[in-house]
């Protein structure tokens, strides 16, 4: 809101402020009263917004260089242990993100990227191959005794 009043008058600026808190309330000022003391509100202002700013900042790089830790461990996780060749055939959408990994030099070759997904792969679905395990486990225990009764008659 603006009040002016006339010519001879000085003008009286009237507003609504919010504080750092969000608490609103109505702030007159004479411009011709403190000339310097809108100017040093302004610096003020200007320099907590930029002091704020750098701790968003400086959050979103700590939090970024741990997720980037997080994914350096899991990719030597990956990779640390790969003693056996396996051949596979892969769709187009596959490679092209294999593809990817490798020429974002996030990975040396395709073998560590595709290496990389298997492992994670494998990770997100643990549960299922824990009953997989399970069932194996049954199945070995059933043939076992299947033998023993061939070999009885």
């Amino acid at each position: 809101m603006e009040r002016r009043q006339t010519n001879d008058d000085p003008v009286i600026y009237e507003g609504q402020v919010v504080d750092s808190e969000g608490v609103s309330f109505m702030e007159t000022q004479d411009p011709e009263a403190d000339k310097g003391g809108s100017f040093n509100n302004l610096a003020s202002s200007v320099r907590d917004v930029a002091q704020k700013t750098g701790e968003v900042i400086n959050k979103a790089t700590e939090q970024l260089g741990k997720a980037t830790e997080s994914i350096g461990k899991a990719i030597d996780s990956a990779l640390a242990a790969r003693d056996h060749v396996v051949m596979v055939r892969v769709n187009d959408e596959a490679l092209k993100k294999i593809d990817a990994l490798a020429q974002s030099g996030i990975f040396k070759s395709r073998s560590e990227a595709a290496a990389f997904l298997i492992s994670e792969g494998v990770k997100s679905q643990s549960e299922l191959f824990d009953r997989i395990e399970q069932k194996i486990g049954e199945i070995e225990r059933l043939k076992s005794e299947l033998r023993g009764i061939v070999s009885e008659s």
